[in-house]
């Protein structure tokens, strides 16, 4: 097929969950910067207190959307290249990315409660919001660690073997 020549989707099925896995770990970098430059301000800590909560409520429910759908894809297109007769030596990775990826979300029942103690913490100089959200990130940088640089290390690997092959 001449259009092959020029763009090959098989191609395209292969760096998919590169592309969304670089995705996710861009919005988990991007998340670190913000929130941990935020609470990082000590000398500035009553004023943080006092905005944390409303600040991480919009960052929250505005990020959760772009998590679901990078993870989403990342997990799908792994799994269809798992199963769409990679190479062999590509097979693997693409269902060990898949199934990181997946793992991000197994440290919900963890997080969520730093979320809800950021988003309900008292709106005020002695509040908790500041010591929430960085009980949020610690766990953030552990999920990053163990589920989120991990898959995307995988999908990198599986992509490159599979265009080897190609």
């Amino acid at each position: 097929m001449a259009s092959r020549q020029f763009f090959d989707p098989l191609t395209l099925l292969r760096v998919a969950p590169l592309i969304t896995s670089t995705a996710s770990v861009i919005i988990a970098v991007d998340s670190h910067i913000f929130l941990s430059s935020l609470v990082g301000l000590r000398q500035q800590r009553p004023k943080i207190n006092e905005i944390v909560p409303r600040y991480f409520e919009a960052f929250f429910w505005k990020a959760l959307p772009a998590i679901f759908v990078t993870f989403g894809l990342s997990i799908a297109f792994g799994v269809t290249n798992a199963y769409s007769r990679p190479s062999p030596a590509s097979w693997a990775w693409y269902a060990g990315g898949s199934a990181l990826a997946l793992t991000h979300f197994a440290f919900v029942p963890r997080i969520m409660w730093h979320v809800k103690g950021a988003i309900d913490a008292k709106e005020e100089p002695h509040g908790a919001g500041a010591d929430e959200v960085q009980s949020w990130l610690n766990v953030h940088h552990v999920r990053m660690a163990v589920a989120d640089i991990p898959a995307w290390t995988c999908f990198l690997v599986a992509a490159l073997k599979s265009l080897k092959v190609a």
